[in-house]
């Protein structure tokens, strides 16, 4: 019998993916102004009697050019992509917006910088996975939960009766793949109809028998940061591959590349995949470690799961070709020049169009 395993979603319209969307975009816009620019920033929402706060803070190089105006744009633009409306404790044209943001720390910098190498921009550990159970190399029942929200986020967008919060849950495993959706809707929508709809996108997505459970809690009318308070960093584990595949702890969102938490991440994915590409393995996972200001992994470690297909020499010499000092991976995977409000949305690894989802030529 296959093994029992749930994975869940959240679409753009979570608060705590808006809170990543909003630390995604300030680190989009610094790398533009200069590819320098070390950032770390984290963003929290929440509603309030006074209409909504959004506070913008952490650690970010003055060579950005973060002023307030800036942040403000910033933040407006992304409430205006991820929340159709508004209420009185989270209200789009009475809310508050604070830039709390400090320049680098100098020991950061200099730890970092000083070395003939791109030190690391923290210690960490990070993990890359990739399996042939789905045509994209994804977890399989992570993958049916991300392609209902991506398809569901869809709807949420043209369907006027809709707003933009949601969670999509699947099951897989058992006598019947259970799917539960809750969505954000407007009071006077009619559920029946709605269920019809809803279970017309799980059908596109599943072949297999299926059991919907729509909105469990009742109406669902506050959502957003209305609802929740939304922070940067919280959603590690839909921002990776799913329960089923460790995380190394570190979130993605709001750091630039020179933090091994995002790029070598994203490295040990392209690793991973390309193992699995290239047919060395049926499965893969990459876990990769660094100390704060070294450029030298202190892990890297693969572990195949006994789907290995080529002897032990010739897989090695094809892990050497991918070299994990973060200067490398910046460089390699081109992680200056990336639009990272695109990477925070339906995870950061399964899209084909990612530079470290690519195959290489080897």
């Amino acid at each position: 019998m296959e093994k029992i395993a749930t994975a869940e979603t959240v679409s753009p319209g979570h608060p705590d993916k808006i809170a990543d969307f909003i630390s995604d975009s300030v680190l989009t816009e610094a790398l533009k102004t200069n590819k320098k620019s070390k950032v770390a920033v984290e963003t929290f929402l929440t509603g309030t009697h006074d209409g909504g706060l959004v506070v913008v803070g952490g650690e970010i190089s003055e060579i950005a050019g973060m002023d307030d105006e800036k942040i403000n744009s910033i933040v407006k633009l992304a409430l205006s992509k991820t929340i159709k409306t508004s209420f009185s404790d989270f209200d789009l044209d009475k809310l508050s917006i604070l830039n709390v943001l400090t320049p680098q720390s100098e020991e950061i910098r200099s730890a970092v910088e000083d070395d003939q190498d791109l030190g690391a921009g923290d210690q960490g550990i990070m993990v890359g996975f990739a399996s042939n159970e789905t045509s994209n190399l994804m977890p399989k029942t992570f993958e049916y939960s991300r392609q209902i929200q991506q398809r569901l986020w869809e709807l949420q967008n043209s369907d006027e009766n809709l707003d933009l919060d949601s969670k999509v849950q699947v099951t897989t495993g058992g006598e019947v793949i259970k799917v539960v959706v809750s969505t954000q809707h407007q009071p006077n929508i009619d559920i029946s109809e709605l269920e019809e709809t809803v279970s017309h996108l799980v059908s596109r997505v599943i072949e297999f028998d299926y059991k919907l459970d729509l909105n469990p809690s009742g109406s669902f009318v506050k959502g957003g940061p209305a609802g929740d308070t939304g922070l940067t960093g919280r959603k590690i584990v839909v921002d990776a591959y799913g329960p089923t595949v460790p995380v190394g702890g570190g979130a993605f969102s709001g750091k630039d590349p020179s933090k091994v938490d995002r790029s070598a991440a994203y490295a040990a994915r392209h690793l991973a995949k390309n193992i699995v590409m290239h047919e060395l393995a049926d499965k893969c996972q990459v876990r990769v470690s660094y100390a704060i200001g070294k450029a030298d992994p202190y892990e890297l470690s693969i572990n195949l799961f006994d789907t290995q297909k080529v002897d032990d020499k010739v897989l090695q010499d094809f892990i050497n070709k991918f070299d994990m000092k973060p200067g490398s991976i910046i460089e390699r995977l081109n992680l200056l020049d990336v639009d990272y409000t695109k990477d925070t949305l339906f995870s950061h690894f399964g899209h084909p169009d990612r530079n470290w989802e690519q195959k290489v030529d080897i």
